[in-house]
């Protein structure tokens, strides 16, 4: 089952430019569990989409400092 696109999950790249950090770089995180992400066209599909709850979760922890918004 697919799961709608939220209004404010990120892209692999946003998320990137959050962190300050590669693309590769998050796609790694996901692939090992540290970051929680779905992909668009289910389990085959190409790209993926980090809830912004998750992307506020890595802010308050551990992975490394955000430097902007990149919605802005």
């Amino acid at each position: 089952m697919n799961k709608p696109i939220e209004k404010h999950d990120y892209t692999v790249s946003q998320v990137a430019k959050v962190f300050s950090c590669a693309p590769g770089t998050v796609k790694n995180w996901i692939k090992t569990g540290k970051v929680k992400a779905y992909r668009l066209g289910g389990p085959q599909g190409r790209d993926y989409r980090v809830p912004w709850a998750e992307v506020d979760r890595l802010r308050s922890e551990w992975i490394c400092s955000p430097v902007r918004n990149p919605a802005a």
